[in-house]
C-alpha cells in the first residue's frame, strides 16, 4: 500500500509542474503572437494582387481577432494562482486556442495561394517561420504544438498535393517537416519537463539541508552543555555530515543533469533556426535579381531575427555554465580585472562619437576564481558603458573599499538609470527594464553576474534614478590572512 504522504507529495509535485509548464507557455505567448501580428501583414502583402483587398484583409482581421484572443488566454491566467483544476482547464483553453489559429493560418495557405511562384515560395518561407516561431511558446505544454502546427499545415499540404505539378514537391517537403519539427517539440517537452521537475526537486532537497544543518548547530550548542553525552552528539554529527555529502552528491548530480538538458534544448533550438536561416539565404541568392527590395528586407529582417534567437541560446548556455563549472580559489587583482574589462568594453563601440569617460580607482585584492570574476566584471562595465551611450559626456566610476567582513566594489555611471522599485527585477533571466531595439541585448548579463557573485559567497544589488544614472554593487567575503609561524 502507498505511504498517503509520499502521494500527496508526489501529486503536489505533479500539480506544480504542470502549473509552471502553462505559466511558462504563458510568458512565452506574447513575441510569437507579435511576430503572426507581422507575419500575417505579410501574407495580406503576398495575397491581395490575386484575391483582392477585401479577401486578404478579412483574413488578417479574422487572424487578429484569434491571436487577440489567445493573449488574453495567456495574460488573464498569470494575473493570480491557479489550482491544479483550474490549470487544466486554462490548459485546455490554450490548446484549443492554438488549434483555432492553426486554422485560420491554413485559410491562407488553402484559399489566398498567390498564382506567381516567386511570391508563393516567400509564402513557403514565411509559412516555415511561423511554424518554428510557435515552437518556442507552444513545446512547455505536451501536444500544444500539434495542436498548431496540424491544422496549420495539413490543409496547405492538401492544396498543394490537388494543384499538383511542381507543387507537390512542396507539399513533400512539408511531409517530411512535420514530423521532424514534431519530434523537436515532444524532446522539447521532456527537457522543459525535466528541468522543471529538477528545479522542484533541488528546492526540496535544499530545504533538507537546510534542515540538516539547524539540527547539526543544535547538536553542537547541546554538546557544549551536555558534556557527559560529547561521544554519542560526536556519532551524530559524523552521520548528519555523511547524509549532508550524499545529498551534495546528490544535487551535483542534478545540476549535471540540468546541464545536459540545456544543450539537448539548444541542439534542439538550433535545428529550425538553421533551416530558416538557409531557406531565407538560398531564396535571396536564388532570386537576387527578381526579389523586390522589400521582400529582400523582410528577408533579411527573419534572419536577423534568426540570429537574435540564436546569441539568447548561447546566452543561456553561458547562463548554466558559470553555474556549473567549479570554482578555482585564487588571489584576484580586482583593479587589473577592472582596467582590461573597460578596455575592452570601450572597444566594442569605438565608432561612436563621444567615448565614456571610466575612472578606476583603487581597489581591495579579493580571493575567487579569477575567469569567473572577469566575467563580472565585462558584463557590469559593458552594461555601465551601453546605457550611458547616449548622454552627452558619459562618465563611468569604478571603486572598492572594505565592509566588515566583506570587500565591496561599485560601478557608478551617469547614464539613463531606471527605476529602483524594479531593481529586483534585473538580475532575472531575460529582465530587462529598456526595450532592446533601444538598448541591445539578451537580458542574461545580470543574471550571469549574480549567479557567479552568489556562488562566491557575496551579494549583488543596484540602485538607480531615472535619468540620473545608476550604480551597480556587489560583496566578496574579505580573504582571510593565514598567521606565519
Amino acid at each position: 500500500m502507498a505511504d498517503p504522504v509520499t502521494t500527496a507529495h508526489r501529486e503536489h509535485i505533479e500539480a506544480r509542474v504542470l502549473s509552471e509548464q502553462v505559466a511558462l507557455m504563458c510568458r512565452l505567448t506574447t513575441s510569437p503572437l507579435t511576430a503572426s501580428v507581422v507575419v500575417g501583414a505579410m501574407m495580406v502583402w503576398l495575397t491581395v494582387e490575386d484575391h483582392g483587398l477585401t479577401g486578404a484583409l478579412s483574413w488578417y482581421v479574422a487572424l487578429l481577432f484569434v491571436l487577440l484572443l489567445r493573449w488574453q488566454i495567456a495574460s488573464s491566467y498569470l494575473r493570480r494562482p491557479r489550482d491544479l483544476n483550474d490549470t487544466k482547464r486554462w490548459r485546455a483553453a490554450m490548446m484549443a486556442g492554438a488549434v483555432l489559429g492553426g486554422a485560420v493560418w491554413s485559410i491562407a495557405g488553402s484559399l489566398l495561394l498567390p498564382h506567381d511562384p516567386t511570391r508563393e515560395i516567400v509564402m513557403s518561407v514565411f509559412f516555415i517561420g511561423a511554424t518554428a516561431s510557435g515552437l518556442g511558446s507552444q513545446a512547455p505544454v505536451r501536444y500544444a504544438y500539434a495542436c498548431l502546427l496540424l491544422p496549420f499545415v495539413l490543409p496547405y499540404i492538401a492544396t498543394q498535393l490537388w494543384m499538383g505539378g511542381d507543387r507537390v514537391m512542396v507539399a513533400l517537403g512539408f511531409m517530411i517537416y512535420i514530423p521532424v519539427v514534431l519530434v523537436i517539440a515532444a524532446r522539447q517537452t521532456d527537457s522543459i519537463e525535466r528541468q522543471i521537475r529538477l528545479a522542484i526537486e533541488n528546492e526540496s532537497l535544499a530545504e533538507e539541508l537546510r534542515q540538516e544543518r539547524d539540527r547539526a548547530n543544535q547538536a553542537n550548542q547541546e554538546l557544549e552543555v551536555q558534556l557527559a553525552e560529547q561521544k554519542r552528539y560526536t556519532q551524530q554529527i559524523r552521520d548528519l555530515n555523511i547524509e549532508l555529502e550524499r545529498q551534495a552528491h546528490e544535487l551535483r548530480t542534478a545540476n549535471s543533469d540540468l546541464e545536459g538538458f540545456s544543450y539537448s534544448v539548444s541542439h534542439d533550438l538550433r535545428a529550425p533556426l538553421r533551416a530558416i536561416d538557409g531557406f531565407s539565404q538560398l531564396l535571396m541568392d536564388e532570386k537576387s535579381k527578381t526579389l523586390a527590395a522589400e521582400t529582400r528586407h523582410y528577408l533579411q529582417r527573419i534572419r536577423a531575427n534568426v540570429g537574435h534567437m540564436s546569441s539568447l541560446i548561447d546566452d543561456l548556455l553561458e547562463f548554466a555554465r558559470c553555474g556549473r563549472q567549479s570554482l578555482e580559489f585564487g588571489r584576484v587583482d580586482m583593479e587589473q580585472l577592472a582596467h582590461t574589462a573597460a578596455e575592452q568594453a570601450r572597444a566594442v563601440r569605438l565608432n561612436e562619437a563621444v567615448m565614456p569617460v571610466i575612472e578606476i580607482a583603487g581597489l581591495p585584492i579579493a580571493r575567487g576564481d579569477e575567469g569567473l570574476i572577469r566575467q563580472v566584471w565585462m558584463n557590469l562595465l559593458d552594461n555601465a558603458v551601453k546605457y550611458t551611450s547616449k548622454v552627452e559626456s558619459p562618465h563611468i566610476t569604478v571603486s572598492g573599499r572594505e565592509d566588515d567582513e566583506r570587500l565591496v566594489y561599485e560601478i557608478r555611471d551617469n547614464g539613463v538609470g531606471f527605476d529602483s522599485s524594479f531593481s529586483s527585477n534585473l538580475f532575472g533571466v531575460f529582465r530587462r527594464l529598456h526595450g532592446a531595439r533601444e538598448y541591445p541585448g539578451s537580458g542574461v548579463g545580470l543574471a550571469i553576474v549574480k549567479r557567479i557573485v552568489t556562488r562566491h559567497g557575496g551579494e549583488v544589488w543596484a540602485h538607480a534614478e531615472p535619468n540620473k544614472g545608476a550604480t551597480f554593487s556587489f560583496s566578496l567575503p574579505k580573504p582571510v590572512l593565514r598567521a606565519v609561524g
